[in-house]
């Protein structure tokens, strides 16, 4: 059980909250984006970065400022998270008509990001011919759009319940469904208040991050108490054991790492809580998963730091692992910490998510 709801927790959730886009829901919600003039595939820019930056010219950066931090024996009830999860990218600020048509992978993974951000686990699109060609290819467009927009929306506990394209007279297109049914959106909601709760308890700076080098610290803080906070389980080495284990039950979750009474977790579960507090915390911060072989695959994070330099590489599991990894441990190595993209020839994205994340962060289809 988490402590008693506390007024000041939903003051300061806002001021938390104003620099990095809102936040959002694990489960279904009928929230509806405001009305604007109808348009088929929107463009994607690229994020608002460096939140606080002074124009170019400008004598000296404005300082960073922080809201007073909420003492450690503060606990957040679930019923005061708020609704909606982060949207670091803006990507609920984006309008489509109904039942819009794509014709790339990129656009479908946008829209599916789009509706679960809007909260909404049901959606309708059309896809060209030339990217459905058959209804083969339509369902690995859908399911690969499904995948790639968890790279922000983090949680992948769901059963694919409806997932299909149909003909309907169309010449240039098909119609195409998704329906998804998560499994616990009670446990995603409690990883949800453990990391909106840390932030919280040490402050992000109010409007988002001013200096690289201010964001990193944050970031490295995030690092350390995931690696802290439990160890990785011998069952992510032997893949076939996860197989057909429910995503928490194979501890690939959020809540694996942040939920009350959690203990070992793999790799998905330590970059999906990390990337779920820096969310919280204004950080544009991607969970990415590759390093696919037949018998093992690998999760991480990718920052877009805020000053729109070059992409890091995080790597909590590994640096968690190089360690004393042990309940309590207080050190953590940061060998795969803050490393850029462009020299990290150990991690190797899937081919989808990364586009997905070119995409979303480049402007690149």
């Amino acid at each position: 059980m988490r402590g008693k709801k506390c007024l000041l927790s939903l003051l300061l959730c806002l001021a938390l909250l104003s620099g990095c886009g809102g936040a959002g829901t694990g489960g279904e919600s009928s929230s509806q984006p405001p009305s604007a003039p109808e348009i088929s595939a929107p463009s994607v820019s690229d994020p608002e970065t460096g939140d606080g930056q002074e124009d170019a010219g400008s004598a000296e950066p404005q300082p960073e400022q922080y809201p007073e931090a909420m003492p450690e024996d503060f606990e957040l009830a679930v019923e005061d998270v708020p609704e909606l999860v982060p949207d670091l990218l803006g990507i609920r600020e984006l309008i489509y008509e109904e039942e819009p048509l794509f014709a790339s992978q990129e656009e479908v993974a946008v829209y599916a990001l789009w509706n679960l951000l809007w909260g909404r686990t049901e959606f309708e699109c059309r896809l060209t011919r030339e990217l459905a060609p058959s209804d083969g290819a339509g369902h690995v467009v859908l399911d690969s759009a499904c995948t790639a927009a968890m790279s922000y929306y983090l949680f992948s506990a769901y059963h694919t319940w409806d997932m299909y394209i149909q003909e309907d007279g169309d010449p240039d297109s098909v119609f195409a469904r998704v329906e998804l049914r998560y499994e616990h959106p009670e446990w995603d909601l409690e990883a949800r208040a453990e990391a909106l709760e840390y932030v919280m308890k040490n402050p992000a700076p109010i409007g988002g991050f001013a200096s690289y080098e201010s964001e990193m610290e944050y970031a490295r803080e995030i690092h350390d108490y995931v690696a802290c906070q439990v160890t990785y389980d011998p069952m992510g080495y032997d893949p076939n054991d996860m197989l057909y284990s429910s995503r928490y039950d194979s501890l690939q979750e959020a809540y694996n790492v942040l939920g009350e009474g959690q203990e070992t977790a793999v790799c998905a579960a330590y970059a999906r809580a990390f990337a779920l507090i820096a969310h919280y915390a204004g950080i544009n911060c991607a969970w990415v998963w590759g390093n696919e072989t037949e018998e093992s695959s690998h999760a991480w994070n990718v920052i877009y730091p805020c000053d729109g330099s070059e992409p890091v590489l995080v790597d909590v599991t590994w640096d968690d692992n190089m360690s004393w990894d042990e309940p309590g441990q207080t050190e953590v190595s940061g060998a795969y910490f803050y490393l850029p993209l462009s020299t990290e020839m150990e991690h190797q994205a899937d081919a989808n998510m990364d586009a997905f994340l070119r995409f979303v962060n480049e402007g690149v289809g």
